[in-house]
């Protein structure tokens, strides 16, 4: 059910669409905002986004298995070869998911438990292979990303500058992607 408040800051109107989401971006003043029960703080100013040739804007929609969805969120992330966009977004059954968009490779992506122990961020090298939910993965990538900004809806608290450590994966066999996400402690997977 969505949630509604105006903007402590310029009074404009604030809807969050998932019950999940706690922390989002004013879309008129760029306030970051943070959701207390029926209460939103104002955090500061968010930075702006880096201009880019996506296609994909808040309110894009589509059908993934079936389920449409649409984009609620995004975060910007900064790189050594430039920059991409983790899409935040929510299926019509209350379910969320991420898109990745990089270079014009897009990964749909859930949080799921690991299933296992995960080896620390400096102990990981391309090309190790990792089981994660019971699935066998090869390391692909290792990025030590910075957060440069954000805009609407998102499940965690955010701002620009925050570090993060993130090593990609592909499947052994078959299609499959997966992704540790060790700005948190522990870290999160994201297989897709």
């Amino acid at each position: 059910m969505p949630f509604s408040a105006n903007c402590p800051t310029c009074g404009a109107p604030v809807v969050f669409k998932s019950s999940a989401s706690f922390h989002g971006v004013c879309e008129y003043c760029r306030s970051t905002l943070v959701r207390h029960g029926g209460n939103l703080e104002n955090l500061g100013r968010m930075a702006d986004l880096v201009e880019d040739a996506s296609p994909i804007r808040l309110g894009t929609e589509g059908i993934y298995k079936g389920v449409h969805f649409a984009v609620i969120g995004r975060i910007q992330l900064s790189y050594a070869a430039g920059v991409w966009n983790e899409w935040h977004i929510l299926f019509d059954n209350q379910r969320s998911g991420w898109l990745s968009d990089a270079n014009g490779e897009y990964l749909l992506t859930f949080l799921t438990p690991p299933g296992a122990t995960l080896p620390e961020f400096t102990r990981i090298m391309p090309d190790d292979r990792l089981k994660l939910a019971g699935r066998d993965f090869v390391v692909t990538g290792l990025e030590e990303a910075l957060c440069i900004a954000g805009e609407g809806e998102l499940p965690f608290a955010f701002g620009a500058g925050y570090p993060a450590p993130l090593v990609d994966l592909r499947a052994t066999e078959g299609e499959g992607f997966a992704s540790i996400d060790y700005s948190e402690t522990p870290p999160l997977v994201f297989l897709g």
